[in-house]
């Protein structure tokens, strides 16, 4: 099989690309307000996730497609053990005088103390 100097880089940047624009994107509601269109109200994970096909498109043309499966594998099981690991964390017991609190009022309510320092 032939060795190729950067598909290892471009195997990691489409997993990367994946794992953010799935877990991290949804986190964030943007609104951009368009000359012609009016206001549209997106995920910040919409502006990411094109970019995998990108490199979709990188791995087909360049590597082949037997290489491309395996980097749409890898990213298939990235995001699955990630899936795995945020519901093993979100459901992970409370700890301390916060521990009934929820997280959203940790994050949003200014000057309530939510982990101790």
């Amino acid at each position: 099989m032939r060795q190729y100097k950067y598909y290892e880089f471009v195997l990691v940047a489409f997993v990367a690309v994946l794992l953010c624009s799935n877990l991290i994107g949804p986190a964030k509601i943007s609104e951009l307000d368009l000359p012609v269109v009016g206001t549209v109200t997106f995920a910040a994970g919409v502006l990411f996730f094109p970019i995998s096909y990108i490199f979709g498109d990188i791995l087909t043309e360049v590597y082949g497609y037997g290489r491309d499966r395996r980097a749409v594998w890898a990213g298939f099981g990235a995001l699955a053990f990630a899936s795995v690991m945020a519901f093993t964390v979100v459901n992970l017991p409370p700890s301390g005088p916060t521990g009934n609190l929820p997280l959203k009022a940790c994050l949003v309510t200014p000057g309530v103390l939510c982990w101790p320092r």
